[in-house]
C-alpha cells in the first residue's frame, strides 16, 4: 500500500490517559509512522482533567514522528461536560474540522470519543473511516455493559442505570442514540464478544481484529516461574480485585499475588488481605520495564473481572512473555486462551478462583502453559501481524469506498435479532 495520511482521534492519549484505549492508540500510531505514513493523533487533555481531577501531567512531543494535536479548551471541563450531556462540544467539533481540513487525511481512525462528542464523526472529503470499540459506548452510557455497577446487563434499563450509577444523564442518545455510526465505513472490534454485542447497532460492518502489544520479548525467551500470581490493572471493584483480595485473603495455601496498578479500591484490598493466611503484594503503578519482570516469573496472570471486558491489553503483554492466564468467564476474555492453550477460566467468585488456582496448580499448568502462552502472542497479537490485517482492511475499504449501500439500519438497543454485515475475521 502506498503511504498514506492517518488522523487517529481519541478523547486520550499519553501521558493524558487513563487505559489501555489510549496505549493501543500510540502502539498503532507509532507503528504506522515506522512504516513511513504519516500520522495525526488529536486529543483532548481537558477531558483527563475532568477525569483524573489533578492538574495535566507534562506534556511530550509525538514520538516516532507522529504529529500530536491536544485540542485547547477555553472553558476547562465544561468541554468534555458539554460532549457527555449534549453529546457535542462545538469547540472540539471546530477543532477537528479545521485540522482534518488541514491534514487531508487518506484515512480518519476514531477510537474512543465518549467525551469528544458526536461532531467528529462527520465525514470530511473522501477518507476512509474508522472506529475501533474500545468498550460498549456505541451502545452503553456506562460503556461497559455492567448494570448499575454491579453485574453484567442483562437488558436495557438505560436510563436508570445512568442515575444509579451516579453518572451524568446522556439524554441526546434517546430515542436515536447514534443512529448506527453516521460517517463510519468500518468498525473493528478487538474481540468477537464485542463484534456481536455492537454489530446490531451500526450500519457498517464489523471486523473482528486482535489487538497487539509491541514485543518485550522478541527472542521469545520462557523463565521458570516464581511463587507469585500476578494482577495488572486498575484497582476498581468491576476488575475483580476485591474478589481477588478475598481469594488472597481465604486460601487454605499460602497464596501470594502480586498486584500492580492504581485505584479506588486500594485500601480495600490491602485491608482485606492483611491478617489472611495469603499475602497481597501492591506495588503500585509500575512502569513497562517493571512489570516485564513480574509477567515473565509470574505462575499466572489473573483477570477477575466481573463485567464484560473486551481484550485487556495486560493480557496480551503477559503472553508475550509467556504468562499463562487466568480469566473470568466475562466478555471476550475466554477468548484470549485460545482454545485451553494457554490459560483457564472460571466464575468470578471467591470460591471460583481458588478453585481455578488450585486446579492450576494440580495440574502442573503453571511451567506447562508457559510455550503455549508464548506461541498465543505470536499467532494473534503480534504488532507485524496486526499492521498487516489492519493495512489488509484499509485496502478492502478502498476498493469499495463510495460504492455499494453498507448493510441495513441499527437495531434499536435491546430488540432482538436484526442483520448486519458480516465483518472480515482475524483469528
Amino acid at each position: 500500500m502506498e503511504t498514506l495520511r492517518f488522523l487517529m482521534v481519541t478523547t486520550f492519549y499519553p501521558p493524558y490517559h487513563l487505559g489501555g484505549d489510549a496505549t493501543h492508540v500510540r502502539y498503532l500510531a507509532n507503528a504506522l509512522a515506522r512504516r513511513g505514513h504519516e500520522v495525526h493523533v488529536e486529543f483532548a487533555p481537558s477531558a483527563y482533567r475532568l477525569k483524573q481531577g489533578t492538574a495535566l501531567p507534562a506534556a511530550t512531543p509525538g514520538d516516532d514522528g507522529v504529529s500530536v494535536h491536544p485540542i485547547a479548551s477555553r472553558f476547562g471541563r465544561m468541554q468534555p461536560l458539554s460532549a457527555v450531556l449534549t453529546g457535542r462540544a462545538a469547540s472540539v467539533t471546530r477543532f477537528h474540522s479545521r485540522l482534518a481540513k488541514a491534514v487531508r487525511p487518506d484515512v480518519v481512525h476514531h477510537h474512543n470519543i465518549s467525551l469528544l462528542g458526536r461532531g467528529v464523526l462527520e465525514r470530511y472529503g473522501r477518507a476512509i473511516t474508522l472506529y475501533t470499540a474500545h468498550d460498549y459506548w456505541v451502545l452503553c452510557p456506562r460503556n461497559d455493559l455492567f448494570k448499575y455497577g454491579r453485574y453484567p446487563c442483562d437488558g436495557p434499563t438505560c436510563i436508570r442505570c445512568t442515575v444509579a450509577s451516579r453518572r451524568l444523564p446522556q439524554l441526546w442518545r434517546y430515542p436515536n442514540s447514534l443512529d448506527g455510526l453516521p460517517g463510519i465505513d468500518l468498525v473493528i472490534a478487538p474481540s468477537k464478544f464485542m463484534r456481536d454485542a455492537i454489530r446490531p447497532h451500526v450500519r457498517c460492518p464489523v471486523a473482528h481484529l486482535p489487538n497487539f502489544a509491541p514485543d518485550p520479548n522478541p527472542r521469545g525467551e520462557i523463565e521458570s516461574p516464581s511463587e507469585y500470581y500476578l494482577f495488572v490493572g486498575v484497582l476498581e471493584a468491576h476488575k475483580g480485585v476485591l474478589v481477588l483480595a478475598d481469594a488472597a485473603r481465604k486460601s487454605p495455601r499460602k497464596l501470594s499475588i502480586v498486584v500492580a496498578g492504581r485505584g479506588g479500591e486500594a485500601e480495600r484490598m490491602q485491608a482485606a488481605a492483611n491478617g489472611g493466611r495469603g499475602s497481597l503484594r501492591m506495588e503500585g503503578w509500575l512502569n513497562a520495564s517493571h512489570l516485564g519482570h513480574l509477567y515473565r516469573k509470574a505462575r499466572a496472570l489473573i483477570l477477575p473481572s466481573l463485567s464484560p471486558e473486551n481484550a485487556p491489553l495486560a493480557a496480551i503483554e503477559g503472553l508475550a512473555w509467556g504468562s499463562p492466564l487466568l480469566v473470568s468467564r466475562r466478555g471476550g476474555l475466554e477468548e484470549l486462551l485460545r482454545g485451553g492453550s494457554c490459560g483457564n477460566s472460571f466464575e468470578p467468585t471467591t470460591e471460583g478462583l481458588l478453585r481455578a488456582i488450585e486446579e492450576f496448580e494440580a495440574r502442573g499448568l503453571p511451567s506447562e502453559m508457559r510455550i503455549g502462552a508464548r506461541r498465543a502472542y505470536e499467532a494473534s497479537h503480534d504488532p507485524k501481524r496486526y499492521l498487516a490485517q489492519y493495512l489488509s482492511l484499509l485496502q478492502g475499504e478502498a476498493a469499495i469506498a463510495h460504492g455499494e449501500p453498507r448493510g441495513e439500519a441499527p437495531v434499536p438497543i435491546g430488540a432482538s435479532g436484526g442483520a448486519g454485515m458480516e465483518g472480515r475475521e482475524f483469528a
